[in-house]
């Protein structure tokens, strides 16, 4: 199996200063130039070979929850002609909360309604619902229910390991960091004793197979010019 790694678009909250933080927003819009972003993603995937000349082909295309990376998916979607699925355990780390000193609120995320009417013929699974598709009740995600969710989606890739699957996952620089330290198993004790970063619609391809997981390349940009670069 082929897997592509791609991060969302830059988002509201992405264009934030340290000055501005107090504006962030639970499930974030994207920016102008995250629109353009996303567009210069699609057509690069549809008319361009990947980072070691071969085309990208991908099968499957899967997306978190989250507003920016339903929004990112869209004309990649197109593009490919593929039904993007909906997988919850991709979003990103702290899950959907807004924090204001030591006052915590958590939201459940759009709804299925929601999510159908806005992103029509998106494939949602059965635990999305009328409630969102976040447990509130964890308020703030707590790091080790991130790691959870990064061993699950893991376990589930590598299942499929051998297939001749390429699949696409556009999720969250934080959950892609974790996301590759399980793969590689470099988890580390400390969560920020270093990082895997990616760049807003940054490519990393990864290949399985029977006997090893090899990292191809990691956090390309190569479809976006200088002045359209962010992170």
């Amino acid at each position: 199996m082929r897997l592509y790694l791609i991060r969302h678009a830059e988002s509201e909250n992405n264009a934030l200063a340290q000055l501005t933080l107090h504006k962030r927003k639970v499930d974030p819009d994207l920016t102008a130039r995250g629109y353009q972003q996303r567009d210069l993603l699609a057509r690069h995937i549809e008319t361009s070979a990947d980072g070691v000349g071969e085309d990208y082909a991908i099968s499957h295309l899967y997306t978190s929850a989250m507003q920016r990376s339903l929004l990112t998916t869209q004309p990649l979607s197109a593009a490919l002609g593929l039904t993007p699925l909906v997988w919850p355990d991709l979003h990103e780390k702290g899950g959907m909360f807004l924090q204001q000193d030591d006052c915590v609120r958590s939201f459940g995320g759009m709804t299925r309604t929601e999510i159908q009417d806005a992103f029509p013929g998106y494939e949602l699974p059965a635990e999305v619902d009328e409630r969102g598709w976040y447990d509130r009740e964890l308020g703030r995600e707590p790091e080790t229910h991130s790691y959870y969710r990064a061993f699950k989606v893991a376990r589930a890739l590598r299942e499929r390991g051998d297939s001749d699957d390429v699949v696409a996952l556009v999720s969250h620089a934080g959950f892609m960091d974790l996301l590759l330290k399980v793969l590689f198993e470099q988890l580390p004790a400390r969560p920020y004793s270093m990082r895997y970063y990616h760049d807003n619609t940054a490519i990393t391809r990864i290949n399985f197979d029977r006997n090893w997981t090899t990292l191809h390349y990691m956090n390309r940009v190569d479809h976006l010019p200088a002045g359209l670069r962010s992170f």
